[in-house]
């Protein structure tokens, strides 16, 4: 039987995975609409390209990111790939909100749905009333990842953010839960990673010595790796919490 009174004087942290897990989002960057919208605002700036070409630059410049990477799960930023295809286009200098706002109006038009999980808020109160010290670690894009956060009234509740777009690789890469629990002050026996994917947020989050609570996903071993609890509904995390420590 688990010692859980022992347990509970070792954890400290909780890191979370952002989307799949805090954020239920659905996208589509394949829909033709997104590339003839983003076409015509893009011609208010006097950046001359039609849709197709857009869509064609697009996906060249990700997998140029990508495959220009050294990095074994390499990661891209979008504002940069916004940043090279409206100098290349364009028929001027484009300042940093400028670019940015373009990247955050290609996102808008390739949500087609986005929220918080039920019993998301209720939770973060709960735990961050208590002595849990908690964090983002995500597969993201800052350009506009961090305005989602600020829609959704996530900020208030997360000392900080480890973005993968920050760094140019992304999970299961270790060095990102690394770099997470040392800003948290943190060791990875007293860390606890609440995450939706198996492949990416299991593993790494094993190979970094955290604990791994699996969200939404089939209870079962990945690569070696086994979930230490699963959960599909957020009014079961701290019972769960509690069980661990």
């Amino acid at each position: 039987m688990p010692q859980v009174g022992t347990q509970a004087q070792m954890k400290k942290a909780i890191f979370f995975d952002l989307y799949g897990t805090l954020i239920d989002i659905k996208t589509d960057e394949g829909d033709p609409w997104v590339y003839e919208t983003l076409s015509k605002y893009f011609s208010y700036y006097a950046v001359d390209i039609t849709p197709e070409e857009l869509k064609k630059a697009y996906s060249e410049e990700v997998q140029q990111s990508l495959k220009s990477s050294r990095e074994m799960h390499p990661e891209i930023d979008v504002y940069a790939i916004f940043h090279t295809i409206m100098h290349k286009y364009g028929m001027r200098r484009y300042p940093r909100n400028i670019v940015a706002g373009m990247a955050m109006l290609f996102r808008s038009l390739t949500r087609k749905h986005f929220g918080a999980f039920p019993g998301i808020y209720d939770v973060l109160v709960s735990i961050t009333e208590k002595r849990y010290r908690t964090a983002i670690i995500s597969d993201a894009q800052w350009v506009f990842t961090e305005p989602e956060i600020l829609m959704l009234g996530l900020e208030r509740f997360f000392r900080f953010k480890v973005l993968s777009s920050r760094f140019g690789f992304k999970k299961p890469d270790v060095r990102l839960f690394k770099l997470a629990m040392e800003r948290l002050g943190v060791r990875p026996e007293e860390s606890v990673y609440i995450g939706d994917n198996p492949a990416k947020d299991l593993v790494g989050s094993k190979k970094a010595g955290m604990s791994f609570i699996l969200f939404g996903s089939e209870c079962r071993a990945y690569n070696g790796f086994q979930p230490d609890r699963c959960f599909g509904n957020y009014a079961e995390l701290e019972n769960i919490l509690r069980e661990i420590g």
